[in-house]
């Protein structure tokens, strides 16, 4: 399988909320309780600004959107970007499709003189990112308006442009 990955307009938008309402409550269920997820819902936001600004991409299998993400340059330093908004189908989970979407965004980053990118991951995504390069900096607790916390993961990593493809140094 190989989906179609493209940037996004607000059109999607809908599907996209539905896309990550779905992953997070069956990918992360593993690693959290129901009403954590729940709550923790309410931290995924700025999909739109992502989509206005270009920067926000879906991967498309026979016209349904299966996985999204996108990036955020650093307002304090524009060698940083900020990867954000990573969902995935839990039909199409482990099949390539994070990967693709986040070479996609390594790529634009890479073009546009980022050397280090950044991310806040959740549990249930740790194991993708250090995958992926990534190393983790930091673990906290996200206090949530529920009252309960919610584990996550700080993680960075540095890349490199060498005109084609993208290397890790």
């Amino acid at each position: 399988m190989s989906p179609r990955i493209y940037e996004t307009g607000l059109e999607n938008l809908a599907y996209i909320q539905a896309l990550i309402f779905k992953s997070a409550r069956i990918l992360q269920s593993k690693y959290y309780k129901k009403s954590e997820i729940e709550t923790a819902l309410e931290l995924v936001n700025g999909i739109e600004d992502l989509i206005t600004a270009g920067s926000f991409f879906v991967a498309e299998h026979e016209k349904e959107i299966i996985g999204c993400g996108g990036w955020a340059i650093d307002v304090s330093d524009i060698q940083k970007a900020e990867i954000r908004g990573f969902f995935v189908h839990p039909d199409f989970a482990r099949k390539g499709v994070a990967t693709r979407l986040l070479a996609t965004c390594e790529n634009q980053c890479s073009q546009k003189g980022v050397q280090v990118l950044y991310l806040t991951a959740t549990l249930s995504g740790e194991p993708f990112y250090k995958k992926c390069g990534f190393s983790e900096l930091e673990r906290f607790k996200q206090g949530l308006s529920n009252g309960e916390s919610f584990e996550l993961v700080k993680m960075a990593k540095e890349i490199q442009y060498n005109g084609e493809l993208l290397i890790d140094r």
